[in-house]
């Protein structure tokens, strides 16, 4: 398929492309409403629909106006669920749909968010679940005029929860203008190629519905007793009754057996558990008649996705169909017994906690799946290990499903979980939820600890905000900003959090030190940086330095002065600031500005002194720092980030190096640099959360993300490093790498 603009498209079969191109066309209309609702009946290719947009859209030589920016499927998935996809395609750090809309909101640009299948999100007792995530996100994110919405939604209670687009786009797949029925034929055609014998029901006898083809298609004519008679033309619903009643006449009494065990259950089946499940509700039955009966089902019954190995029957015309020939399949008990057998399946030979640790992932998560469905997994789902083992996304569902997600007790699951999706080993998310353990259920952690693999970097001590009520002083507040202190402060680490008041904590243990206190009170801080002798500048909210005192008792007057200088040549509004080993500012502009000496020519006058400057971004400077790297002299080395998410070095004096240190697609929100004992070792982190930890000398470069941007980063000489983020601090050192 190629587009108007000659761009090659991926492959759009069922004859669809009439319904692609008119949601390329909604892309490309900025006219257009910014909610576009996709429907149809089950079966109709709308989560291929969408699917396929994503993959057509979301490259990097797409034009910006037809990108598709996230594709989230949201079938058996919960709120919070979604909302973690979501921020993981944004490339943002949030958990909670609040968090997610404010961090969308800080950049104005076009954002475009495609969700599949919420009519099918949530599971056991969650039957609003849709609804819920279209009132708490979806609609709430249609009030930022920058984001544009592609729904796939059939249901009126999770359509009508839309209120903040009053006429939205709709495409009805069941509607025939969106189908070409030429290569709708050709398409239903190949599907018939091999078959033996040959369906009786051609194209048009299912057009233009792909699901209901798929099953026409594998209609036995030799096993009706007559062949059906299309007559007059009809509707949808009427051809769909006639394909059904035909499909199911052709069907032995076993299989249709088979077919009925799959009313009801929730989840996608493999052949094996099909089997498992038939033998449940057919205890009489031998494995050789389960075995050969679904192997029979496999070959009538169209799997989930063509050419896949999973099987469901669900909500739609089909599932009604049957219920209404076999009216035993509506039991409500009949999926608890199912599901409670194919846990014991998953769980056969498991006698111990230690047993389910080893059992890996794939039974875990089937384990934890299946009890969710028979209403037994609250202890499992609460299980630190459980929860590093299963899939993230049937924990949380779990989670959620019994009634524990907003529990206290989960808060390191919440804080871990966006992390989680993208971490495929459980060894790594042991890893990760270790952290967010630790400080909040020491034990845990350090179980938690023993299951994971070293990921080049290890946790010391972390405080959290949900801390321990016994313990009033565990949390120094949400971070804004850190530095290491310095002269008395030498050990210290500093933390400004949102009202500007300055705390510190030891840095090897992260034990509560005391304040740094100012005499006009604690005003709003945007950076904070520790200089020689134990004092320590602020920049606030409005622009203005302060030094104060703190661990300092000798001469002023000299930084006060370096500083005024800096604020008094620079031109543009200051944004970030740092103090040691020399006074330097950055703005709004892009630019760092200095106080000190450029490098002296050998034979020549010595410089003077004053203010070097560098345009080294392009819109604001978001993080600042400085260190001494060559012997006693020399220049040192400055480190800055901006909201255009690069790193950049300069050594004043000297032009700015070519290329950045790091570039990524998102700002740079904390930064810090330290010549350690063990050599000189930088930190970044970045608004999607992701912190780089680099020690150049030996060429290490380690990556790390806690869930949560990091807004303050401080790095001591003796190599610990610090971070400070809007929910915690963590406290780790970066391991030496195995040779």
């Amino acid at each position: 398929m190629v587009d108007n603009d000659g761009h090659r498209l991926p492959h759009m079969g069922a004859g669809r492309h009439l319904a692609a191109r008119a949601l390329l066309g909604w892309l490309d209309d900025e006219r257009s409403p910014r909610l576009c609702l996709v429907g149809g009946s089950s079966g109709s290719g709308k989560s291929h629909l969408l699917a396929w947009l994503y993959a057509a859209t979301a490259g990097e030589a797409t034009p910006p106006a037809r990108r598709l920016h996230a594709f989230v499927p949201a079938g058996g998935l919960t709120l919070p669920g979604v909302v973690a996809e979501l921020a993981a395609h944004l490339g943002v750090a949030a958990h909670t749909p609040r968090r997610l809309i404010a961090a969308l909101a800080l950049d104005p640009r076009r954002t475009v968010i495609a969700i599949a299948d919420p009519d099918h999100a949530g599971g056991p007792g969650l039957p609003g679940e849709g609804a819920r995530i279209v009132a708490e996100l979806l609609d709430p994110l249609l009030e930022l005029p920058h984001v544009r919405l592609l729904v796939e939604c059939a249901r009126a209670d999770t359509r009508a929860a839309f209120t903040a687009v009053g006429a939205p786009a709709t495409l009805n797949l069941d509607e025939p203008r969106w189908t070409h029925p030429g290569r709708f034929e050709r398409w239903y055609a190949e599907l018939t190629i091999g078959a033996a014998p040959t369906s009786p029901f051609g194209a048009e006898a299912a057009f233009p519905h792909p699901g209901l083809a798929r099953l026409a298609a594998r209609v036995d004519r030799s096993r009706l007793p007559a062949v059906p008679d299309g007559g007059a033309p009809a509707g949808l619903p009427e051809r769909a009754q006639r394909i059904h009643r035909a499909w199911w006449a052709t069907l032995p009494e076993d299989v249709r057996s088979a077919v009925a065990v799959l009313s009801g259950l929730d989840l996608p089946l493999s052949a094996p558990a099909w089997e498992q499940a038939l033998t449940t509700l057919h205890p009489a039955a031998d494995r050789e008649w389960a075995a050969a009966t679904i192997a029979h089902a496999t070959r009538v019954l169209p799997a989930v996705f063509e050419g896949g190995d999973t099987w469901a029957m669900p909500a739609g015309p089909l599932a009604e169909f049957v219920r209404g020939q076999r009216p035993e399949s509506a039991d409500p008990d009949r999926p608890t017994r199912v599901h409670a057998a194919l846990r014991h399946a998953a769980d056969a030979g498991i006698t111990d906690l230690a047993g389910l640790y080893d059992a890996g992932e794939e039974r875990v998560s089937a384990i934890l799946a299946h009890s969710v469905r028979i209403g037994d997994a609250a202890a499992l789902a609460a299980d630190p290990v459980v929860q590093a083992l299963a899939r993230p996304q049937t924990v949380a569902g779990a989670l959620v499903a019994t009634g524990q997600w907003a529990h206290p007790a989960q808060a390191a699951f919440r804080g871990a979980f966006g992390t989680l999706l993208g971490q495929p080993a459980p060894a790594a998310r042991a890893a990760l939820l270790a952290v967010h353990r630790l400080g909040r259920d020491d034990a845990a952690a350090r179980t938690l600890v023993a299951r994971s693999t070293s990921p080049g970097w290890r946790a010391e001590w972390a405080r959290w905000g949900d801390g321990d009520s016994h313990r009033p002083d565990r949390w120094p507040g949400p971070v804004l900003a850190a530095t290491a202190g310095r002269g008395g402060l030498a050990g210290r680490v500093l933390l400004a959090d949102d009202t500007g008041v300055i705390r510190t904590v030891v840095g090897a243990d992260g034990t509560i030190a005391g304040r740094v206190v100012a005499g006009f009170g604690p005003t709003p801080l945007r950076a904070l940086a520790s200089t020689y002798g134990g004092r320590v500048t602020t920049l606030n909210r409005w622009g203005g330095v302060d030094v104060l005192d703190a661990a300092y008792h000798g001469p002023r007057g000299a930084l006060e002065a370096a500083f005024q200088r800096l604020v008094n040549t620079c031109g543009a509004a200051l944004t970030v600031l740092c103090a040691h080993p020399l006074p330097a500012v950055g703005d709004a502009d892009g630019g760092v500005w200095c106080h000190g000496s450029p490098p002296s020519v050998p034979g020549g006058e010595p410089p003077p002194r004053g203010v070097l400057s560098a345009p080294l971004h392009t819109g604001p400077v978001t993080a600042l720092a400085a260190v001494r790297t060559g012997a006693e002299g020399e220049p040192p080395l400055l480190i800055s980030g901006g909201r255009d998410g690069r790193v950049r070095m300069w050594s004043p004096g000297a032009e700015p190096a070519t290329d950045a240190l790091d570039a990524r697609a998102s700002p740079v929100t904390a930064l810090a640099c330290e010549q350690t004992t063990e050599g000189l070792l930088i930190a970044a982190a970045w608004a999607d959360g992701l912190v780089r930890l680099r020690r150049p000398d030996d060429d290490t470069a380690v990556d790390l993300n806690l869930g949560a941007p990091v807004t303050g980063i401080a790095v001591s000489v003796q190599g610990y490093v610090v971070l400070g983020m809007a929910t915690g601090v963590v406290g780790l050192r970066l391991e030496h790498p195995a040779f």
